[in-house]
């Protein structure tokens, strides 16, 4: 997988956000979201305090208030850990797994997710987002101790502490 294609996939999992959300109103609510249109091919920037390659441990591992656009599409965190394995080429090529840390933010042009940290495993396309989970979709806002989502399937569920605000919009 070249840079390239991690960091969509990173935007992608994040972007999840970005579609319509159902949910119980249950102690573990369950949520589906939908991706929204988004161009891919934009560019993608990151920015970082510092960057640290470890070929050896396989990792690239962004610090200090990290920045990820593209598009109308922002993530932050205050550190971020790209780590890698072995590619078909036996290379330490082929991204496996993206960790955030800190501050963990999702902002589109009508959503906005939030938590202390958050991880994508690529080989299972799961999306799992701990620690004072915040989603935000309009006026309606759900939170979590726990957001796992599966990017496959496009189901998700939010567990442990699940509050729900729904407001009415008035036309």
């Amino acid at each position: 997988m070249s840079v390239r294609s991690l960091l969509w996939s990173v935007i992608l999992g994040f972007a999840i956000f970005t579609g319509s959300l159902t949910m119980g109103l249950a102690q573990g609510a369950a949520i589906s979201l939908g991706v929204s249109d988004h161009d891919s091919d934009t560019p993608v920037e990151i920015t970082s305090e510092s960057l640290e390659l470890d070929q050896g441990g396989g990792a690239a591992i962004f610090t200090g208030n990290v920045i990820v656009a593209q598009g109308d599409i922002r993530m932050t965190c205050q550190r971020m850990r790209v780590e890698y394995g072995d590619g078909a080429d036996g290379a330490k090529n082929e991204i496996k797994v993206i960790r955030m840390f800190g501050n963990v933010t999702f902002v589109s042009a009508a959503e906005a997710a939030e938590s202390d940290e958050a991880v994508y495993t690529l080989s299972t396309e799961m999306l799992v987002m701990s620690g004072n989970v915040l989603v935000t979709q309009g006026p309606t806002a759900l939170s979590a101790n726990r957001l796992i989502y599966d990017l496959q399937s496009g189901d998700g569920r939010m567990e442990g502490n699940v509050k729900t605000v729904l407001q009415q919009v008035k036309n």
